[in-house]
């Protein structure tokens, strides 16, 4: 099932992102006992993170029994600005009951990216046991090339079709990144875009509407088996649908 949802403030988008959260992390803690997250980088999720520091959420989040994991990572030390580990500590996962998370780090130093892939995935799995690898929910953004978590038009990770990470060379960065893959994202039980702002409103087009002339943007290959998709949206990054 996928839903769109249109904004017309991001104040009102981060609100409807909060509530979503904690409703995700309700019922999955209410029907498997732990609430397993993907988390994603971008100012979008800063304000999300900002937002589920204070009530009513801080209190209301069963921190406790919550697993965070990223949904993809920069080739940085962790204290870099670029970072998507050091901004979560820093808006979310240092503060009050946030503190109790279980937190799966992304490795990206004293080790190599495929290295730091494998352990990534080696903690998720061990996490879910015999299990299928599921994440409860899984946050997302979109770049104005249609990128989303770090799967780049025509990078090697998109061609993943067992492992939930890779180790991903992106020639247009001259860098590396660390991401989830189609299948671990496909597999979670929600995934959530978040896109604000006018140089979004293309991707997000051709990602909700793609043409049949054109390649899919990676964004577009996003479709959860046997789950929920949802595209939270300001005005300017949905201009451009009907």
């Amino acid at each position: 099932m996928m839903e769109v949802r249109v904004f017309p403030a991001h104040a009102t988008l981060t609100q409807a992102a909060a509530e979503l959260v904690l409703a995700s992390a309700e019922e999955a803690v209410r029907e498997r006992g732990r609430f397993v997250w993907g988390l994603s980088g971008g100012s979008t999720p800063e304000a999300l993170y900002r937002a589920l520091t204070g009530p009513p959420f801080a209190a209301a989040m069963p921190w406790h029994a919550t697993v965070v994991f990223w949904g993809d990572e920069r080739w940085v030390p962790h204290d870099h600005p670029d970072s998507n580990q050091r901004m979560a500590n820093a808006t979310l996962l240092s503060h009050n009951a946030a503190a109790q998370a279980t937190v799966i780090p992304t490795p990206t130093e004293d080790t190599t990216p495929e290295e730091s892939a494998a352990t990534v995935e080696g903690a998720l799995r061990r996490v879910f046991g015999e299990a299928p690898t599921r994440p409860d929910l899984l946050l997302l953004g979109i770049g104005p090339d249609g990128h989303t978590a770090s799967l780049f038009p025509g990078t090697s990770a998109l061609d993943e079709r067992e492992r939930p990470f890779a180790a991903n060379h992106v020639p247009q960065l001259e860098a590396w990144r660390i991401t989830a893959t189609l299948p671990l994202i496909n597999a979670s039980r929600r995934v959530v875009f978040l896109a604000q702002g006018r140089d979004k409103a293309d991707a997000v087009r051709l990602a909700l509407c793609p043409p049949d002339n054109e390649p899919p943007l990676p964004a577009a290959l996003v479709a959860p088996h046997d789950g929920e998709l949802t595209w939270l949206l300001d005005t300017e990054a949905a201009s451009g649908l009907a």
